[in-house]
């Protein structure tokens, strides 16, 4: 049975997300169940083109447990080129079952396991987009690719190719791949054991580092994966921290120990994360309820603590603003948003600037702008636009661009202050979201700001565990400006959040609306404008 809505709407049970084929990464490869399928096909494009057979060898530990062999009907006459390279005939597939029959057999057979095939993402593409049109949950597993894993491992010079017929022979496979699902998939399993002796001399010996594994990986930094041995496989931030506790840098994950795994197995190439990485002595992680409360929690430490190697977000919740008068002086450039009539956030200084000049804001002038633009800005970017085409048919195109420009970051700036502005006017919304398990996932949100984030297991009351998550959640006082008090970058990523299709908004103490006509209208205007400035 579905579990309750959380939010009293109707909508369907949280189904996908990872599911009983996913390892855990500690599990050594000897004592890992592998599943290896290989596919026939009519054509080579997935959800257009259809699975004829499907073959499928389970090993553990080197020993054969199992084989899946099934010939599928599909529907259609078998092009030519098919037949005359698998050898399978339409004669062979009349009376063959339909793939709505074949498949949920070979997700049986393959549950629990460590998916392989020799060109992955072609076998996966066709069983995923299979599940799709079927209805039928996509087990998400971890997969095994021995093309991609060759290419790392082996000299081409001496397998001659990475296809699986000189691969089979050079690795001395029982079997020679015919184009025939069930003996292309047992050559692949000959490979995969090869693969994996290999392996043993780059000391890989568990399924999280094979897959993520790269040759020629410094040792000293596989040797400080010591330093995330108690990382758990959940939602969560971590910090790496250098020998005086300092934070060099701060991230965020859905699964914490598989992402950390990855700066310790060369699956990150960014040289300044790996000299980041050989600085660190520690690293902690807090474990969150769901991806949302992580980035939340993100954005607020990557505010408090701005650590060195992270270059993107390094100021969150920081822009460029024009903000009122004063008695002192005319409107002014400013890092802070002081009071409800700031204009922007601009990205840059030089926009806010130049936005300042082509408005030709004085005194006399910024309320009354300041005032069009909380109520939408409509008339106001119409007319830079018509400028803007103004002057280029005119023949002005230094002068075109260069409104162009200063339109577009207008439009961009107040675009998002209206957004973020009317998600910080709303005293509460909840939000549910599913988990990919059957449950849901629940926030809170005050003001723009996450006030408390939870989870409603598969088989409980979710309804009940909403209505407690909001008595307990924190109190949230607004405080001034245009954002309530708010920070800029964490009221973006709970706005995005907010706005996902699988998020489902529930009970609000106030409508959350955007000016009808607002800056949001031009967005793609702006868009195409940055990027012709760009080019």
């Amino acid at each position: 049975m579905t579990d309750p809505d959380p939010l009293q709407l109707s909508f369907a049970d949280a189904a996908g997300g990872a599911g009983d084929g996913r390892a855990t990464e500690e599990l050594g490869l000897g004592e890992t169940t592998f599943v290896v399928v290989d596919l026939e096909t009519t054509g080579m494009r997935a959800g257009e083109d259809h699975i004829i057979e499907i073959g499928a060898v389970r090993v553990r530990g080197g020993i054969e447990e199992g084989r899946f062999s099934e010939l599928v009907d599909p529907g259609m006459p078998l092009p030519s080129v098919i037949s005359d390279l698998t050898g399978i005939t339409d004669a062979d597939l009349e009376g063959a079952p339909q793939l709505g029959t074949v498949l949920p057999r070979f997700l049986e057979f393959a549950r629990g396991a460590v998916w392989v095939a020799h060109n992955a993402p072609f076998d996966m593409g066709f069983l995923r987009a299979s599940c799709g049109q079927l209805g039928l949950r996509w087990p998400a597993p971890t997969v095994v690719d021995t093309l991609q894993l060759a290419r790392r491992l082996l000299d081409r010079r001496r397998t001659g190719s990475f296809r699986l017929g000189d691969l089979a022979a050079y690795v001395g496979a029982d079997v020679t791949p015919n184009h025939r699902a069930l003996d292309d998939a047992a050559a692949t399993v000959d490979v995969l054991h090869h693969l994996i002796e290999r392996l043993a001399g780059h000391s890989v010996e568990t399924v999280g580092e094979l897959e993520h594994f790269t040759p020629d990986v410094d040792p000293v930094l596989r040797e400080k994966k010591a330093l995330i041995a108690d990382a758990p496989h959940s939602p969560g931030v971590y910090v790496f921290r250098g020998a005086a506790g300092e934070p060099l840098y701060i991230g965020t994950a859905v699964d914490l120990r598989r992402r950390l795994l990855q700066y310790f197995t060369g699956a990150d190439p960014r040289r300044r994360m790996k000299e980041m990485v050989m600085l660190a002595e520690s690293v902690d992680v807090a474990e969150c309820a769901h991806g949302m409360e992580a980035e939340v929690r993100e954005a607020r430490m990557l505010a408090a603590a701005r650590p060195p190697y992270n270059r993107q977000r390094k100021e969150p919740g920081r822009g460029w603003y024009l903000t009122a008068p004063t008695k002192k002086a005319g409107p002014r450039v400013s890092r802070t948003a002081v009071g409800d009539d700031a204009i922007g956030p601009f990205r840059t200084r030089n926009a806010a600037q130049a936005t300042k000049d082509a408005l030709s804001l004085d005194s006399e002038s910024f309320p009354a702008i300041a005032e069009e633009m909380r109520e939408g800005g409509a008339a106001l970017i119409e007319r830079l636009i018509d400028d803007v085409t103004a002057a280029a048919e005119a023949g002005r195109y230094r002068r075109a661009a260069f409104l162009r420009d200063i339109t577009a970051d207008l439009i961009i700036a107040l675009d998002s202050r209206q957004k973020l502005g009317a998600l910080a006017a709303v005293p509460q919304l909840q939000a549910a979201f599913p988990d990919g398990r059957g449950g849901w996932n629940l926030a809170v949100v005050r003001h723009g700001r996450l006030a408390a984030a939870g989870r409603s297991p598969r088989g409980a009351n979710a309804a009940h565990v909403a209505s407690l998550l909001c008595e307990s959640a924190e109190t949230v006082i607004p405080g001034d400006g245009p954002y309530l008090g708010a920070n800029h970058h964490e009221l973006r990523v709970v706005h995005n959040w907010l706005l996902r299709d699988e998020v489902r908004i529930g009970p609000t103490d106030a409508p959350w609306t955007s000016p009808a006509q607002g800056a949001g209208r031009w967005r793609e205007w702006a868009l195409a404008a940055l990027a012709a400035r760009k080019s």
